[in-house]
């Protein structure tokens, strides 16, 4: 692994533990919310029975109480940088970005509802494996 991508993979390690030590101020928002079973409605404005639903339309279920970065810096109290606002030079795993093509934490290097064998993958809610997420963008 290059240096490069050695501390960009252990800046997203750091970000990991960037959580709040309390999430949100209410007992109803201090539940763990990207593993499936915990508060959605942190995130969407539909509720989770909505969610699951097969009825329940696509645009309906991706309706957020704000953008992207806002509902991060909601529970993270990290700083948001590396690229985050930006709009990418290259884009070689073709990873989603915000309406305006820039770079936004929570679908472009993150996807919080992703299932994967790769731990770290896993841990860090990274869209692809680290190594192929850094090399979308970095050629180092």
């Amino acid at each position: 692994m290059s240096g490069f991508i050695m501390i960009v993979a252990l800046l997203v390690m750091a970000a990991g533990s960037g959580m709040a030590g309390e999430i949100g101020n209410s007992p109803a928002e201090n539940i763990y919310p990207h593993d499936g079973k915990g508060n959605c409605d942190i995130c969407h404005v539909a509720s989770a029975a909505d969610l699951r639903s097969w009825f329940t339309f696509g645009s309906t279920k991706r309706k957020l109480h704000s953008d992207y970065n806002a509902l991060c810096l909601k529970c993270h109290n990290i700083a948001l940088g590396h690229g985050v606002g930006k709009s990418p030079r290259i884009n070689r795993e073709r990873l989603p970005l915000d309406g305006d093509g820039k770079i936004a934490c929570a679908i472009t290097c993150h996807n919080m509802h992703i299932k994967s064998d790769d731990r770290k993958q896993a841990k860090f809610h990274l869209r692809t494996p680290v190594d192929s997420l850094c090399r979308s963008c970095h050629d180092n």
